[in-house]
């Protein structure tokens, strides 16, 4: 899943490269024989018939997608069970085969230690479930998958977090991320929704130019925030102070704005070969660049392997996978 928007730039930069570069500039098929030329057409419609097949492939992977959604449903509700306290796991579900140099880790472990009272605070034996475990998620897929949209304001806020969902739409590749929500102090909303809409098949104007789905738009929603808990928002002082001056409410950075994307209408989207495009601010198209990627992360990596980053064993994973490519490549 890619979005595109800068080829136009791409394009100038290459123009402007010196002509003894070795970039390679493709064969002038204006300048070939006609015969030639027919022949070249022929190519153009037999890439055409891989392009369509592509489309279809999609399509299917879309669909076997769909089908295991609902198993996936079942057992990250099971995960939100034992999250919230609704269900207490028991006998084989609290197993898991330890190596002897974890075992051995804990019991070198200081029970006394900071650390340890620490989370004993934040996680008492006596509490339901686990607290804040996707905030805890969250976090610490904050830098690597979410690039670093959480700010420290919005932590209190993520708290009440409660779940995070993915709905599937059976007719496009498109997808919609469900956050629900306990009941807050800062907004009345129990679930914040994003929708992604994607396009699957390759656009008219530029069909060989398909490289599979791409999302076109998305939408967020209205929070519903509760007064003076606006964390997108802050107050800003203007410089001289007037008499009888209001303070004035300004754009915050936070996670938050995640479900206020830059708008492009989908029927502007299907036209474009480009979403991204159809935005003439710079500042928009990479905003909504980021936006597309945090999605996808949340979609593919945090929803998927949330214990992962809850215990942040996720990032020894793949220390371990990039000493063993390295050793390999020796």
């Amino acid at each position: 899943m890619k979005v595109k928007g800068d080829e136009k730039r791409v394009e100038e930069n290459s123009e402007s490269e010196d002509e003894d570069s070795n970039t390679p500039l493709g064969v002038s098929v204006k300048q070939l024989a006609p015969v030639m030329r027919g022949r070249v057409r022929a190519l153009r419609n037999i890439q055409l018939d891989t392009v369509k097949a592509e489309a279809e492939y999609y399509m299917e992977v879309h669909h076997l997608d769909v089908k295991f959604q609902a198993r996936y449903d079942a057992i990250h509700a099971r995960r939100a069970q034992v999250v919230s306290g609704a269900h207490e796991p028991s006998g084989a579900e609290v197993e898991w085969p330890s190596s002897e140099e974890e075992e051995d880790e804990e019991e070198e472990v200081d029970v006394v230690s900071a650390k340890v009272q620490e989370l004993s605070l934040e996680f008492p034996a006596t509490a339901p479930g686990v607290p804040k475990f996707l905030l805890h998620v969250l976090k610490n897929a904050n830098e690597e998958a979410l690039l670093g949209s959480i700010e420290a304001h919005d932590e209190p806020v993520l708290e009440h977090l409660a779940d995070i969902t993915v709905t599937l739409a059976a007719d496009n590749t498109g997808f919609a991320l469900v956050f629900h929500f306990n009941t807050n102090p800062f907004f009345t909303n129990q679930v914040l929704t994003k929708n992604y809409l994607l396009r699957h098949d390759p656009i008219p104007e530029a069909p060989l130019a398909y490289d599979g789905p791409e999302i076109i738009s998305c939408t967020g929603c209205t929070i519903d925030w509760k007064a003076g808990r606006d964390v997108t928002k802050t107050s800003l002082q203007v410089t001289p102070p007037r008499k009888n001056m209001k303070m004035k409410r300004v754009k915050a950075a936070s996670f938050f704005n995640f479900f206020s994307p830059p708008t492009v209408e989908a029927s502007e989207a299907r036209d474009c070969p480009v979403s991204a495009c159809c935005l003439e601010d710079d500042d928009e198209r990479a905003r909504l660049a980021m936006d597309f990627e945090v999605g996808f992360a949340i979609k593919e990596k945090v929803v998927s392997r949330a214990v992962l980053y809850f215990t942040g064993e996720i990032f020894g994973n793949e220390e371990e996978d990039y000493e063993t490519e390295d050793e390999e490549e020796d």
